[in-house]
């Protein structure tokens, strides 16, 4: 009888672990005065779960913890950060919740370029462009670019034109779960990144945070 019960009990939970998706733990660097510790999600029905609804595009989230060492007292802004592929040298710096569901979300089209094309590091290859705005910091807020090859797939962005007033819960669950921007803080802080890249989206395995803190870059591969 004891048997047949713990049989039945295995039955029951192996569908159960089966569809459970095990994200890879954290990844890290750091060096003198920050830590950074980072794990990518780019499985479309993870980040659905994890922002308890779907973004309407491929979102690619990366869930950050900063954490300054010893009595150093840092400012925290999320355009030091860049995500990297290495697949194709696409970079992008994080979006802003109103680029993703607000007013002035962005639209994302795809233009073939001739010429040569960048590869992670070069610093030759195209970049998202920030869309006209003014952004944390006095910065210009937009979003992303890409490119790879002698003929480079650039990303137009436009800003959409939509006047609908009426309350967003996506851009309300952007904006409750987004690394928060510190102008000096010695304390460890968290929250997501949101990146874009065009096309298909990378492996995890090809993906690298880029962090610029005072000390030089830090660089998190995801591996």
């Amino acid at each position: 009888m004891l048997r047949h019960i713990t049989l039945c009990g295995l039955l029951i939970v192996a569908p159960i672990l089966a569809g459970t998706k095990r994200l890879p733990g954290p990844a890290t660097s750091g060096n003198d005065i920050v830590d950074v510790y980072a794990t990518v999600i780019t499985d479309k029905e993870e980040v659905t779960k994890l922002l308890g609804m779907d973004p309407g595009m491929s979102l690619i989230v990366v869930d950050v913890k900063f954490a300054p060492k010893a009595d150093n007292k840092l400012r925290l802004d999320r355009d030091d950060f860049t995500l990297l592929s290495a697949k194709d040298g696409q970079r992008s710096q994080p979006l802003e919740p109103g680029q993703i569901a607000g007013k002035g979300a962005i639209v994302v089209s795809s233009v073939g370029v001739r010429g040569s094309g960048g590869t992670m590091g070069d610093s030759g290859g195209p970049v998202w462009n920030r869309v006209p705005g003014t952004g944390p910091f006095g910065r210009p807020q937009g979003a992303t670019g890409v490119g790879n090859s002698s003929t480079v797939t650039e990303a137009k962005a436009t800003v959409s034109n939509t006047t609908d007033q009426k309350p967003n819960p996506l851009l309300d669950a952007l904006k409750a779960k987004l690394l928060p921007q510190k102008e000096e803080t010695n304390d460890a802080v968290s929250g997501l990144l949101y990146f874009l890249l065009d096309g298909k989206t990378p492996k995890t395995k090809d993906l690298s945070l880029i962090y610029k803190s005072p000390q030089g870059r830090l660089i998190v591969d995801f591996k």
